[in-house]
């Protein structure tokens, strides 16, 4: 062994010892410092507490202090009538209108102009038919020869002459030939354009000298006399919709409206376009009254004399379907308030009007004030602006 190495060897459990002791010291002090962060940090998250309630305490109570809450506006929850009409389209329909065909034939003369009011059975158009007139002229013969043959053999039975089968054989001869006459005339008159019922003369579609057809109209009567509404409804409002509803008509081209009574339902769906028919009878001197004018009946098939009515906007639905609105309760007066959750019952829908009910009683009632515009960024319990 070197002397060197001699004298460094009693040296090394000194170091080792000294070593030993400043690691202890360290840990020692790492653990009393994080002792004093748990500290702290508890101490920290209870300021926070306590400077929150200070800061809500002082949102709720000094008046010096601008909120930056969210704004909203008011309505005012109604109680009042609430009705709820079906709003379908409807047509104008003469009681008495009639297109005026011919069997055919060539137009000899018009009688009548459009505009002109007419009498029923009174001649329109007088159309040539000359077949039917020569059937006419032979049938007339025939009859003439028929009365001369029965007048003959009525003479002779009287004077007890010949059998009496040859004088009904006459007698059921002559009958026969005065039907036959009689039908060709009806047939001829039928060739010819009478008026059906009494009315006014709306159209003549043919000029004379013109061929008319069984497939062509030639005129058109109408009787403005007696009107009425037909419409198509929805096949769900069979059950709402009952005879004698209250009805309200509008013709927007025109600009007339009137009210009236659901005058027919009808009992049949149609398969088209799944509705059924109802009328609505036009109360006598109303205006402008043409077929086919269109209109817009609103069909009541609901109502309440008293109900709670807000606006539509104002009823929300949670994820459960549950509807909703907010009632605000005045804070500190002013402007603000603060919003209470209070679930409803839907009733109806009308035009933006909502007919509700409170699902607990009591926790909605007329005269409340209710979030309108900007319910969806409005929670329970949160404090708002109005701005009405």
């Amino acid at each position: 062994m070197t002397p060197t190495i001699k004298r460094a060897w009693p040296l090394i459990p000194v170091l080792v010892l000294l070593q030993a002791c400043g690691g202890g010291h360290a840990d020692g002090e790492v653990a009393r410092k994080r002792a004093e962060r748990d500290s702290l940090k508890a101490a920290y998250e209870q300021v926070g507490k306590q400077l929150k309630a200070v800061e809500e305490w002082l949102v709720e109570n000094d008046s010096t202090v601008h909120r930056n809450l969210p704004v909203i506006t008011a309505a005012a929850v109604a109680n009042e009538p609430f009705a709820h009409y079906v709003d379908v389209h409807g047509n104008v329909r003469a009681d008495k209108a009639a297109a005026l065909y011919s069997n055919g034939g060539r137009v000899r003369k018009i009688h009548v102009a459009p505009g002109d009011r007419v009498a029923a059975g009174q001649l329109i158009i007088t159309i040539d038919n000359d077949l039917a007139a020569e059937q006419i002229q032979q049938a007339e013969a025939a009859v003439d020869l028929a009365r001369t043959a029965f007048q003959k053999q009525e003479r002779l039975w009287q004077q007890k002459i010949g059998s009496e089968m040859q004088y009904l054989q006459a007698k059921s001869q002559k009958e026969q030939a005065e039907a036959g006459l009689a039908t060709l005339r009806e047939q001829q008159r039928l060739t010819n354009i009478t008026a059906p019922f009494n009315g006014t003369v709306d159209e003549i579609m043919v000029r004379m000298g013109d061929m008319t057809s069984p497939m062509q109209p030639a005129a058109r009567v109408v009787d403005l006399s007696g009107v009425q509404l037909e419409a198509d409804v929805p096949e769900s409002y069979l059950r709402t919709i009952k005879t004698g509803a209250p009805v309200v008509v509008t013709f927007p081209s025109v600009g007339d409206t009137f009210q009236a009574k659901l005058d027919h339902v009808g009992q049949f769906i149609d398969p088209a376009n799944r509705t059924f028919k109802v009328t609505v009878r036009v109360p006598q001197g109303e205006r402008l009254m043409r077929p086919n004018l269109l209109s817009d009946i609103s069909i009541q098939d609901h109502r309440s004399d008293s109900a709670l009515v807000v606006p539509a906007r104002a009823v929300l639905q949670d994820v459960k379907g549950n509807n909703y609105v907010y009632v605000l309760d005045t804070t500190n007066g002013g402007d603000e308030a603060k919003a209470r959750k209070v679930m409803v019952q839907r009733i109806s829908e009308y035009k933006g009007r909502v007919q509700v009910a409170p699902v607990d009683n009591g926790a909605l009632k007329g005269g409340d004030r209710i979030v309108n515009e900007g319910a969806k960024n409005v929670t329970d319990g949160l404090a708002v602006r109005v701005a009405n």
